[in-house]
Parts: C-alpha cells; sequence; structure tokens
C-alpha cells in the first residue's frame, strides 16, 4: 500500500466530481429530477473518496483517536457503497422508465440498505463486517462483501432495464448507462480483490464524467420538455433513410386536438403537462424499430422502418403503430 498513490488517485476523483458538478451548476442542468439526482451521485462520490483517504491515513496508527476514526470513516464508507446502489438505481430508472417502477422495485433495497445501517452500528462492538487487530488494522471481513454484492445487484437490475427497454423501445432511447457502469465495475473487482488499491470511487467518477459527457450529447438531439428526439435530430434521420438500403421507412404525423384551447384555459403549465403526457403515450407506444421525435409545438413526428427485404410489412406495422398510440 502507497498512501501517496491512494491520496493521488482519491485526489484526481475528488478534483473530476468538482469539475463535474460547478459544469453541471453553469450548464444550469441541475432544475430536473434526474439532474438533482445525479448531483447526489457525484456529492456521494466526493464524500466517499474524501473518506476512503482518510480511511487509509488513521490505517494502523495506534491510539485510541486514531481507533475511533478508523471505524467512523470506515463505517460511512460502507454507508456510501450501500446508498450509491439506491441513488444509481433511482436515477438509471428515471433516464430508462421516465418513471419510478414501484415499490416492487425499490423496497428490497429500502430493507437491505436499513439492515446494513443497523449492521454498521453492531459492527462497532462485534465487527463482522470489518475488524481492526491489535495495532489499529483495518481487515474486511467475509460479510462486509454484502455491501459490493448491493452494489453490483442495482448494476444487474439497471442492466435489464436497459435491455428490455432496448427490445421494446429501440431507438427511442438514448442513455450511456455502460458508460458508467464499464469504469465502476473494473475499479470495484480490482478494489474487492487487491486490497491496498484505491480504485472504486476514481472509477466512479470516471463513470459520471462519461455518462455527462453523453447526455450532453444527448441534450442536444433531444426535446428538453417531452424527452423525445427533437426535429434536429429528425431531419438528419430523414437524411439517413432516403439514403438506407438497408431499411424503408414510413411515418406518422400527429398532434394534440384543441391545444390551444388547453393553453387559454389552464394556462402554459398544464399545455406542458399535456404535451408530456402525449409523449409518454407515444414512448410506450414504440418498439425497436420506431423513432418519435416532438417535431413542433404539439406536433409529432413518428418514423417506422422495417428491413428493405419485408417492404411488404411496412403499411401493416405502421398501422399496427398508430393503433397502439390511439
Amino acid at each position: 500500500m502507497v498512501i501517496e498513490e491512494i491520496i493521488a488517485a482519491n485526489g484526481a476523483a475528488i478534483i473530476l466530481l468538482i469539475v463535474l458538478l460547478i459544469s453541471r451548476y453553469m450548464t444550469r442542468r441541475y432544475t430536473k429530477k434526474e439532474d438533482q439526482i445525479f448531483i447526489i451521485l457525484a456529492t456521494i462520490g466526493i464524500f466517499a473518496s474524501i473518506l476512503e483517504t482518510i480511511c487509509f491515513l488513521v490505517d494502523g496508527k495506534e491510539g485510541a483517536f486514531f481507533h475511533v476514526m478508523n471505524v467512523l470513516t470506515n463505517s460511512l464508507l460502507y454507508l456510501c457503497t450501500a446508498s450509491m446502489s439506491i441513488v444509481w438505481l433511482w436515477y438509471a430508472d428515471l433516464h430508462i422508465n421516465r418513471k419510478h417502477q414501484g415499490l416492487a422495485l425499490y423496497l428490497p433495497f429500502f430493507i437491505t440498505w436499513a439492515l446494513l445501517v443497523i449492521g454498521l452500528i453492531f459492527n462497532i462492538f462485534f465487527e463482522f463486517f470489518f475488524s481492526f487487530g491489535d495495532n489499529n488494522v483495518y481487515a474486511r471481513e467475509p460479510l462486509g462483501y454484502i455491501f459490493y454484492a448491493m452494489l453490483i445487484a442495482s448494476f444487474i437490475i439497471t442492466i435489464i432495464m436497459h435491455v428490455r427497454a432496448k427490445i421494446y423501445r429501440g431507438q427511442s432511447l438514448i442513455f450511456p448507462i455502460y458508460m458508467f457502469l464499464i469504469p465502476v465495475i473494473a475499479a470495484c473487482v480490482l478494489q474487492v480483490f487487491f486490497y491496498g488499491l484505491s480504485f472504486a470511487w476514481l472509477g466512479c467518477a470516471i463513470g459520471l464524467m462519461g455518462i455527462y459527457i453523453n447526455m450532453l450529447s444527448k441534450y442536444s438531439l433531444v426535446d428538453n420538455l417531452t424527452n423525445l428526439y427533437n426535429r434536429a435530430y429528425i431531419e438528419h434521420k430523414l437524411t439517413v433513410a432516403r439514403h438506407s438500403k438497408r431499411y424503408i421507412y414510413s411515418g406518422i404525423m400527429l398532434d394534440i386536438d384543441y391545444f390551444k384551447e388547453i393553453n387559454d384555459e389552464f394556462g402554459h403549465s398544464v399545455g406542458d403537462q399535456a404535451l408530456n403526457n402525449a409523449a409518454n403515450i407515444i414512448i410506450n407506444s414504440m418498439d425497436k424499430d420506431t423513432i418519435a421525435c416532438r417535431f413542433a409545438g404539439d406536433e409529432f413526428i413518428v418514423l417506422v422502418r422495417v428491413p428493405s427485404n419485408k417492404a411488404i410489412e411496412l403499411e401493416a406495422k405502421t398501422k399496427e403503430v398508430e393503433e397502439r398510440i390511439r
């Protein structure tokens, strides 16, 4: 264990995450719920990086003060790991499904989190998650891997969510889940098997940076209100469609009846909710061969595609999508 390397790794993580938070503030990406949850993820990462650095600094130092600090910082660090699993699941759920999936998904994680918090309190006296030798040297106990298991479980669930969404909604989904998961999982595996290396929270910082960069691209192609693709993206896809030999396309154009009356009578905030409701209906009617966009105002376009060798199926598929929307 080289303390300078640990300080450098966690220091890099802290700097990356602080720069990320400053950038989000400057671009005003903190108004939506998913943006606020992203800030919580980054804040947990900063807090955990500081805690982990302190853990290594006080490890093996004798005396009551260093022992108390060792217990406290390690307990909080384990709590950060458990908390990260719930917050990540929440963040991914909002992006992939546009709404929470209900208690059935979150309740097991909240119960596990609560039990682990209670366990961390008892661990002060019985040391079954982690322990300290005579020289105040930290050691991870077998039950301590439960925290990593909870984190990996949240990753697996979000991967399943992502795959299912890709199957059912296909091109209507933009969320770079693997940009976060790959560096985090790789770093966690290294840290689990090689104690003394400090990669987990640096991996988290790199993953969040990857998410942020990719989401910036998304914001340029997605309507901010409805989270559907915008006109710029659909015009790009129409250009692709005109030169495509692999697929042939059809289109559905639709709008909201009496939208002006909704705005006039109830106000624009209710009009915005009507647009969101319409967008949700359209998204829930999509599959992997459809693309939806908000074209302008209350007008939407849905592109439907089939392989060129199945051109005869295009009309029937288009009518099928139309019926699902209706």
